[in-house]
């Protein structure tokens, strides 16, 4: 319950939200993503699409390195780098229409 309300609270609340998933004693070295991207987790039935990749919240316009997040699904997201389309499903990733 505690996260739900944590969640829909950072919808309405513009600033940084930490991932409710995360220990407390982890700190993450930047905001940008390194290595592989991983979705953790989405959240789409709200009034504003959360996803939380590489275990950081993000909401539906937000940058994760060189990724815009563009759609957030149940379950799965899609991220754009200029002509390059990313679908990364919980558990994986795969192209979405191809890698350009």
């Amino acid at each position: 319950m505690s996260a739900l309300f944590g969640l829909l609270l950072a919808a309405a609340n513009p600033g940084p939200v930490p991932d409710p998933t995360r220990p407390d004693y982890y700190t993450a070295a930047s905001g940008v993503a390194a290595g592989p991207l991983m979705l953790d987790s989405t959240l789409s039935g709200g009034p504003v699409p959360l996803a939380i990749l590489n275990g950081r919240l993000l909401r539906q316009g937000e940058k994760i390195g060189p990724y815009q997040l563009m759609i957030v699904g149940s379950g799965w997201v899609i991220l754009r780098n200029g002509a390059k389309t990313l679908r990364l499903v919980i558990g994986g990733s795969t192209p979405a229409g191809g890698e350009k």
